[in-house]
């Protein structure tokens, strides 16, 4: 992925239309990136968390159905 914004929009592109392994593994993805955008500084680490455990929770409403 280039960016933040882009990884975060093909999760919820994936979340909405893809299966749910695809929504994994995007979520996976999305993850790193973010990682990587705190650890540059580009965001602060809790909102880091913040992004990550929202998105957590919606694919854990996707997957259990």
């Amino acid at each position: 992925m280039r960016n933040m914004r882009d990884a975060m929009k093909s999760f919820e592109t994936a979340l909405d239309t893809g299966t749910n392994a695809e929504a994994t593994a995007a979520f996976r993805t999305v993850s790193a990136v973010i990682d990587r955008t705190a650890q540059a500084g580009v965001i602060h680490s809790n909102q880091a968390s913040r992004r990550k455990s929202r998105m957590n929770v919606k694919l854990k409403a996707k997957v259990t159905g």
